[in-house]
C-alpha cells in the first residue's frame, strides 16, 4: 500500500456514531427478546450482561469476522494494524473485542462488589476497631477508580489532538483506520476536534484543581468532624446513607433517574465522562440528575 491515508478523528467519529445507532438497536431487540422468553425479573438481574453480550455479539459478526462494521462501511475506513500494510491479526481482533466490550463490564463489577464487601464489613464492625486494611482500602479504592476514570478523559482528548485510537483496546493492541477513498478526506474537518480537544484539557484541570481543594478542605476539616461525631454521636457511614462512589456518608444527596443515590459532587464528575449510572448502567443525560433537598 503506497502513501496509506490514516483517518482522522471525524472519520472515526463519524462511523462510531453509526456503529452506536445499530448496537442501541441490537440491545433492545436482545432485551425485549430476553423478557418475554425469560421474564422481566431475570432481564432486571442481567440487563448489565444482556447489553454486553449484544454488543461482543456485533463485534464478533462484522470485526471478529473481517468484515467492516456498519459505521465503518458509511465513513469508508477499515482497520489495519501498526504496520499500515495488512489488517489486524484474528487473535488481535478478539482481544480488542474482548477489552472495549468485556473489560468495563467486569471493571464495573468488580467495583460494586468491593464496595458491598466494604460496606458490610464496616457495618459489622462500626462497635469494634476497624482493621487498618479496611481502612486503607477504603480511603485509596475511590482514588484508584476516579484515576481509571481520568485515564479515560485523558484517552479521549488524545484522540480528538491526533485522531489515532477511538478506544483504549485498540491504543494497546495497535489497531488504527484507514480511508479507503482519499478524495473523501477533508484535513478542515479536523480541525474543529482539536479545538474541542484543548477545551477538553482545559476542564479536565480545572476538574482536577477543584477535587483537589475538595481533598484537602475535607482533610483539614476531618479531626473536627471526628470529634463532633464522637461526642454527639452521629451516625457514620451506612450502607443506607452511603455513596457508592467515595464511599463516605453522602453530601448533598443526588438521585439519578433508575433511583441510585450518590453525592452531588461525585455524580456530576462521573457524568462529565460517562452518562450512565455508575451502578447499573442506564444511561441518561445530566439534567435528569435530582437534587434531594432536606434529604440525607
Amino acid at each position: 500500500m503506497v502513501n496509506p491515508q490514516v483517518a482522522g478523528t471525524a472519520e472515526i467519529l463519524r462511523a462510531t456514531q453509526k456503529d452506536e445507532e445499530y448496537m442501541r438497536y441490537l440491545r433492545n431487540l436482545i432485551g425485549d427478546i430476553t423478557q418475554r422468553c425469560l421474564g422481566i425479573p431475570f432481564y432486571l438481574r442481567w440487563k448489565d450482561f444482556s447489553a454486553t453480550f449484544s454488543d461482543a455479539l456485533f463485534f464478533s459478526l462484522t470485526t471478529l469476522s473481517g468484515l467492516q462494521t456498519l459505521g465503518e462501511e458509511y465513513t469508508n475506513i477499515i482497520q489495519v494494524d501498526r504496520s499500515l500494510q495488512s489488517i489486524p491479526s484474528k487473535w488481535a481482533r478478539f482481544t480488542d473485542i474482548g477489552l472495549r466490550t468485556f473489560g468495563y463490564y467486569f471493571l464495573l463489577r468488580l467495583q460494586t462488589s468491593l464496595e458491598n464487601e466494604l460496606s458490610s464489613i464496616s457495618t459489622a464492625e462500626s462497635d469494634d476497631e476497624e482493621d487498618p486494611c479496611i481502612t486503607y482500602l477504603k480511603n485509596y479504592l475511590p482514588i484508584i477508580f476516579k484515576a481509571i476514570t481520568v485515564l479515560q478523559r485523558i484517552h479521549l482528548i488524545i484522540f480528538y489532538l491526533n485522531g489515532s485510537y477511538n478506544n483504549i483496546s485498540k491504543r494497546l493492541i495497535g489497531i488504527k483506520y484507514l480511508v479507503i477513498r482519499r478524495w473523501l478526506v477533508r484535513p478542515e474537518h479536523q480541525k474543529p476536534y482539536k479545538i474541542l480537544g484543548w477545551l477538553a484539557v482545559s476542564q479536565l484541570l480545572l476538574s482536577l484543581a477543584i477535587n483537589m481543594y475538595n481533598v484537602k478542605t475535607k482533610v483539614s476539616s476531618t479531626p473536627a468532624v471526628q470529634k463532633e461525631n464522637n461526642s454527639s454521636g452521629k451516625e457514620v457511614a451506612t450502607s443506607q446513607n452511603q455513596c457508592s462512589l467515595c464511599f463516605e456518608k453522602r453530601n448533598s444527596s443526588t438521585a439519578t433517574p433508575c433511583g441510585h443515590l450518590f453525592c452531588w459532587s461525585c455524580i456530576t464528575s462521573w457524568m462529565q465522562n460517562k452518562e450512565e449510572c455508575p451502578l447499573c448502567r442506564e444511561a441518561f443525560p445530566p439534567s435528569k440528575l435530582i437534587f434531594l433537598q432536606n434529604y440525607y
